[in-house]
């Protein structure tokens, strides 16, 4: 299958969003004087001027017509474009997507040509607006514009493999690999043949062969079982990994087509008030990361991912978060560094929590749920292959403490294990408010705290971390184990700003951090029925330019090390805490 991946265009600013009345995206517009720019990355880097825009930006570029072959099918696959993205292929619409997370592919065949150079344009809006996700204009993370990961141009024949979702269950020391196939026939003919599917595993290739039937302009999907007398689990010390090889034939066995996928053999669940990974009680040590690093954005080379990730595991780190939908590329070498990872529909700060008594527009928020409930379902396509994910978040600090926030939780809830029952699903609450009742049908309850730093009475030096931080982060904790007894609970944030290189007993140096990480941890581990927490945060991070929080500056210093990856104090007592921890006896 052969794969073209676009690496420049042309690009202009939209300022005054007269692109589309002006046909910007006809052949005919000249683009000669467009600015050009390589693809991926985020336009807040073409110059200093574009840094923190929100606005409209257009990119053109170009596909050869020798690229183009008859009786063959040609897609464009974006992994991902920042908000929202309208496609055209040589003057014609070919489509739009709204969410700047997650991939989207069209099938462009029928708009292409042979001879010349095919156009393919696109306009892209980072806008937040209200009733799309995150649910709310008041956004703490910057909100990078334009193609942020690659773009792909991908031929393949008329009937092509368009999915596989792999359940891979461990079975009296084998594993029971359920292999759900997809095929789509966008010829004009039926089309019948066969999948064979194959795994390399103990020196041997273990093999199932399944017939498909696929009629013109649909899809079917085929359902096969591999049994693997052994199989090594993925697990956090040793995540082995498995390689499935599916190959869709012809009525005479010729090969059509061909699509790999890697898949590891795993469990995660709730036993109690413990989380298991293959059966073993496990404390979450995590800490919550975005996905930029300075000079990157979010468009970050993959050694430096990597590095980033490594740094993390051996500071003690096995589990991050995340408020939406990570690229393949950190999936995939979570999977193989082994880590762990709540991953997050980008629903955040909806319907006010901290506003028990505001107003809730129902017409409104039933479009956000709607949207909500899409997003869960492509970031659930998307990586329901990835051992490192064991957790679907529905949102986090949103207003699930009100009627309407209730039942969106049980519905996002139900939706999840609906599409994914093999994980566990829960939602993140703000931790100074109450009422979180859907956390009845949840896996486990998720609380962010931030006693002594945020909430009042602040802790101004090291001496009032016991009083202000460490004993009500305790009590806290203790009231909501009795709350919801017989379910794990998880602080998913808790945390403190430090500016890099201010040292000493007082607010925002990187002494008080690293002090006020250790006592609060030590609190979250002496409450039974805890099972750890995930640190706010792992770097510093860039505000988007309109958040205005208690501590006024363009950044957020609550990492354990700066947005360019410059260690803290607080890296260290992490590293110390999460290694050694506190010894406690599991029950």
């Amino acid at each position: 299958m052969p794969v073209f991946t676009c690496n420049d265009a042309a690009f202009l600013i939209d300022i005054d969003d007269r692109g589309e009345q002006n046909k910007w995206f006809s052949p005919q517009f000249d683009k000669s004087n467009w600015m050009r720019v390589a693809i991926p990355g985020a336009w807040d880097f073409y110059s200093h001027a574009f840094w923190g825009y929100e606005g409209i930006g257009w990119y053109c570029l170009e596909i050869g017509g020798d690229l183009v072959q008859q009786d063959r099918n040609h897609r464009l696959q974006f992994e991902r474009v920042s908000g929202y993205a309208k496609v055209w292929v040589n003057g014609e619409r070919v489509g739009e997507h709204i969410g700047g997370y997650l991939p989207f592919e069209y099938d462009i065949t029928s708009y292409l040509h042979e001879t010349g150079t095919n156009q393919v344009v696109i306009r892209v809006d980072n806008v937040p607006r209200s009733n799309w996700l995150p649910g709310a204009t008041l956004i703490e993370w910057i909100q990078y514009g334009g193609i942020l990961r690659p773009i792909s141009f991908v031929t393949s024949n008329l009937c092509f493999i368009s999915d596989i979702a792999i359940d891979a269950s461990p079975v009296l020391g084998g594993a029971k690999v359920v292999c759900n196939v997809e095929v789509t026939n966008a010829g004009g003919a039926l089309f019948d043949g066969s999948i064979l599917l194959e795994i390399p595993a103990n020196d041997d290739i273990y093999i199932a062969l399944v017939e498909v039937t696929c009629q013109a302009g649909q899809k079917a999907v085929c359902s096969a079982t591999i049994d693997l007398p052994q199989a090594q689990l993925w697990t956090l010390d040793s995540p082995k990994l498995y390689d499935l090889r599916a190959e869709l034939l012809g009525l005479n066995d010729e090969a059509v087509d061909e699509k790999q996928e890697r898949f590891g053999v795993r469990t995660i669940e709730v036993q109690g008030t413990q989380i298991c990974l293959n059966g073993q009680p496990i404390i979450i040590k995590g800490v919550n990361r975005y996905d930029e690093v300075a000079g990157y954005g979010p468009t970050v080379p993959e050694e430096v991912i990597r590095a980033d990730l490594l740094k993390a595991k051996q500071a003690g780190v096995n589990c991050i978060r995340t408020h939406y939908p990570l690229d393949s590329l950190h999936l995939n070498l979570m999977d193989e560094i082994g880590l762990l990872l709540f991953e997050e529909i980008p629903l955040n700060w909806w319907l006010k929590p901290w506003e028990i008594d505001a107003e809730v527009d129902e017409a409104e928020n039933n479009g956000i749920i709607d949207r909500a409930e899409v997003a869960l379902q492509e970031m659930i396509e998307r990586g329901r292959n990835h051992p490192c994910i064991i957790a679907w978040s529905m949102c986090n600090e949103s207003g699930t403490n009100k009627p309407y926030g209730i039942d969106a939780m049980r519905r996002l809830m139900r939706k999840a294990r609906e599409l994914d029952p093999t994980r566990l699903v829960s939602f993140v609450a703000v931790g100074h408010t109450a009422g979180h009742q859907a956390f009845v049908e949840a896996d486990m309850v998720c609380i962010n705290f931030y006693y002594g730093s945020v909430i009042a009475p602040i802790v101004y030096q090291i001496d009032q971390l016991e009083q202000f931080a460490a004993i009500a982060t305790a009590n806290h904790l203790q009231d909501t184990v009795l709350e919801f007894a017989g379910k794990p609970v998880v602080v998913t944030e808790f945390g403190a700003q430090a500016l890099a290189g201010i040292h000493g007993d007082h607010r925002y140096s990187e002494t008080l951090q690293a002090a006020y990480i250790e006592s609060v941890w030590q609190a979250i581990r002496s409450v039974e029925g805890v099972q750890g927490g995930i640190l706010w945060c792992w770097a510093d991070y860039y505000h988007r330019s309109t958040y205005a929080g208690p501590w006024q500056a363009p950044y957020g210093a609550y990492g354990v090390v700066t947005v360019d990856r410059q260690d803290k104090e607080s890296l260290s007592v992490l590293s110390r805490l999460f290694n050694d921890g506190i010894k406690r006896e599991l029950e």
